[in-house]
C-alpha cells in the first residue's frame, strides 16, 4: 500500500526530474523561431507578398535579415 509520505516524495522527485528537463533544454528560441516563422507567413498572405529569408555577414558581423516584398507594379 502506498502511503501519503511515499506520494509526497515521489511527486517531489518526479517535479524535480522535470525541472532538470526544462532548465537543460533550449526550447525557448526554437519556439520564438517558430512563431516569428508563423507570423511572416501571415503578413505574406495578408498582403499578397513574397518573404525572403537572409543570412548576412561581413568583416566583423554576421545577423539575419528577412524581406517582404509586395505590391508589385509596373511603373
Amino acid at each position: 500500500m502506498i502511503d501519503d509520505n511515499f506520494r509526497k516524495i515521489a511527486v517531489e522527485n518526479h517535479l524535480e526530474g522535470v525541472t532538470k528537463l526544462v532548465e537543460g533544454s533550449n526550447w525557448e528560441e526554437p519556439t520564438k523561431l517558430n512563431i516569428a516563422k508563423n507570423l511572416v507567413e501571415k503578413i505574406e498572405e495578408l498582403l499578397g507578398g513574397e518573404a525572403h529569408y537572409f543570412e548576412c555577414s561581413d568583416r566583423t558581423t554576421y545577423h539575419k535579415k528577412i524581406v517582404i516584398e509586395y505590391n508589385h507594379a509596373n511603373k
